[in-house]
């Protein structure tokens, strides 16, 4: 079912070395505290979180980049996600490269 919803609404991006279908959201709602404010140019910015999930091969690993759309994201969590009859997904927390990296700071 998994991999059905991934196929339908994913999209292509690479994961280390090897291509996959997976999906790449911004951290929103409820999860904004994982979002850093910060004072930029125009005023206060969020440094985002994204949330990856994708099939359980390949697996996201700690210290991975993922490219999406042109962007490369820094994996910083990852694990797989169990349902009824073993894994069922693979999900990762990731930070875009290229940005301030604030990902130990508590707030």
């Amino acid at each position: 079912m998994v991999e059905k919803l991934l196929m339908q609404y994913g999209m292509d991006m690479t994961l280390g070395a090897k291509r996959v279908r997976g999906l790449l959201q911004p951290v929103t709602g409820k999860l904004e505290r994982l979002s850093v404010p910060e004072a930029g140019v125009l005023g206060s910015e969020m440094r985002m979180r994204f949330l990856y999930i994708g099939p359980l091969e390949p697996a996201p690993e700690e210290g991975q980049e993922l490219t999406a759309s042109g962007k490369r994201y820094h994996i910083r969590s990852a694990q797989q996600i169990w349902g009824n009859d073993g894994p069922a997904y693979s999900w990762a927390m990731c930070v875009e490269k290229g940005r301030e990296d604030n990902w130990g700071m508590s707030f």
